[in-house]
C-alpha cells in the first residue's frame, strides 16, 4: 500500500529537526548529553512475501552512558546501556516510524565493534482491514542488530538489520525487516 501522508512528512521533518539540532547546536549542555548521530539508507521490508517497498532514510541519535560504572564488566556492560532516539521514513510512502530504545555495543577489535538494540516503534502503516500488511499495534516492539567498522575516533559505518513487530501481542503481525548501512559520527 503506497500513500503519501501527512504523518509521514511530519516524521521526516522531526528527524532532520533532530539532527539539526544535534548537529549544530552551540549549547554546552546539550552536546554534553549527545553521544552519536546516525544517518543512513535501509532496504524497507526485505523479507520475502511482503507487499511493502522502497528505501527508508534512517536518522538516530544516541544519548551518552550513565556516568554510574560498575566493577563488574558484565554488569557495566548490561546496566550502562546508550538511550537511541530515530525515525525510518519510508521514501515511497509505505510504513514509516519512530522508535526509541537501549543499545548495547561491544568493541571486539581497536575498529569493529557489535550492537544490539531494543525499544518501541510508532509507524503510521496499516493495522486493521484489507492491506496485505498489517502490523496489528500503532505501537510495536523494535530490535536491530549492527557491525561498526571505525574509520577513525570520530566517524563509523555500520552495517545494521532491524526489525519491527508485536510479539503477536494484536490481531496482525506482519512485521518489517529492514537492512542497509549508516554512517555515525561521534562526539568528543
Amino acid at each position: 500500500m503506497r500513500r503519501a501522508g501527512h504523518l509521514t512528512r511530519k516524521l521526516a521533518i522531526a528527524a532532520a529537526a533532530a539532527v539539526g539540532f544535534s548537529v549544530v547546536t552551540s549549547d554546552a549542555k546539550a552536546q554534553s548529553l549527545l553521544d552519536e548521530v546516525r544517518l543512513g539508507v535501509l532496504a524497507h521490508s526485505i523479507e520475502s512475501g511482503q507487499s511493502e517497498g522502497g528505501a527508508d532514510i534512517n536518522v538516530e541519535v544516541l544519548f551518552r552512558r550513565p556516568s554510574i560504572s560498575y566493577r563488574d564488566a558484565l554488569a557495566n556492560f548490561f546496566l550502562r546501556p546508550r538511550v537511541h532516539a530515530g525515525a525510518a521514513i519510508n521514501t515511497i510512502g509505505d510504513t514509516s516510524q519512530i522508535y526509541v530504545g537501549l543499545t548495547w555495543d561491544l568493541k571486539i577489535t581497536q575498529r569493529i565493534s557489535l550492537e544490539a538494540s531494543f525499544g518501541g516503534a510508532w509507524h503510521d502503516g496499516p493495522t486493521h482491514g484489507a492491506a496485505p500488511d498489517l502490523y496489528g499495534c500503532s505501537v510495536n516492539f523494535r530490535e536491530s542488530f549492527s557491525v561498526g567498522y571505525a574509520l577513525n575516533e570520530a566517524w563509523t559505518v555500520y552495517g545494521m538489520i532491524a526489525h519491527m513487530s508485536n510479539a503477536n501481542l494484536c490481531d496482525h503481525n506482519s512485521g518489517i525487516t529492514s537492512a542497509g548501512v549508516r554512517v555515525g559520527y561521534r562526539f568528543n
